[in-house]
């Protein structure tokens, strides 16, 4: 990451960790606009965004399945929560599938964020998560629940027939439950976790993990199609390529 952008992460309350990853922020305190490149990682994001331009711009981002690249302007705050599967309908109350690869631009307002509280992490993460919690009205499905917490204790390594058969739910109903709430096959979802997990390898040198690839030649596969780039390619990047890990650092 350049030394110029400043990162900040909070893990969500127990009541949340079912929906939320993580609340993050990142700053450019600088002089110069910097380019930020983004790769899949499995999560919806809800942004809060200033800048002299933008005084506040929300705007919800669905699932991505391709790498980005994007301007962080100078003298720009971003703020968000990573969302996990089960946000879209417990939280959000409404599906992400249309906005896979995309966004939406949220009216100001939402969650009573205002733009004086983007100057506070502290803040940020309190009203939200008092928001989210107060939409919480419904119970877990168990099926659902159990499926997600595979899904994330697995980092994607699981099949979606032993994902059926744990959560006594059947593989045609999950695939329609991710089609449906997220726009893509849970078979495609854990491909994405499973290409994120492997960064922590790449970081520390290691150009292929010990598990969840069948052999290299699958692991090379997965990390171009989701890149572009080979793993040598990836972890020589000098490009701060790795923006999406703030939430794990």
């Amino acid at each position: 990451m350049k030394d110029t952008i400043q990162l900040t992460s909070l893990e969500p309350s127990k009541d949340l960790s079912p929906f939320i990853e993580s609340f993050w922020m990142i700053e450019n305190p600088s002089d110069e606009n910097e380019e930020l490149s983004t790769f899949p990682d499995g999560g919806i994001d809800l942004y809060f965004f200033h800048s002299a331009e933008y005084p506040l711009h929300i705007s919800l981002v669905g699932l991505e399945t391709s790498a980005k690249v994007g301007t962080m302007p100078s003298h720009s705050i971003l703020l968000g929560a990573r969302l996990k599967i089960l946000a879209a309908e417990y939280l959000l109350d409404m599906p992400v599938a249309d906005i896979l690869n995309d966004r939406i631009t949220i009216d100001n307002g939402f969650a009573g964020i205002h733009q004086d509280d983007l100057f506070s992490f502290d803040t940020f993460c309190e009203k939200l998560s008092q928001y989210f919690i107060s939409q919480l009205s419904t119970p877990i499905d168990p099926r659902k629940q159990a499926m997600s917490e595979l899904i994330y204790h697995t980092k994607g390594t699981i099949s979606v027939t032993d994902i059926a058969k744990a959560a006594h739910w059947s593989s045609r109903q999950i695939n329609r439950y991710f089609t449906k709430w997220l726009g893509l096959p849970l078979k495609s979802y854990c491909d994405i976790l499973r290409f994120r997990n492997s960064f922590d390898t790449l970081k520390m040198g290691e150009l292929f993990p010990e598990e969840g690839f069948n052999d290299q030649s699958h692991y090379i596969k997965l990390i171009k199609k989701y890149s572009h780039l080979t793993p040598k390619q990836l972890a020589q990047d000098e490009n701060d390529r790795f923006v999406q890990l703030y939430s794990e650092d």
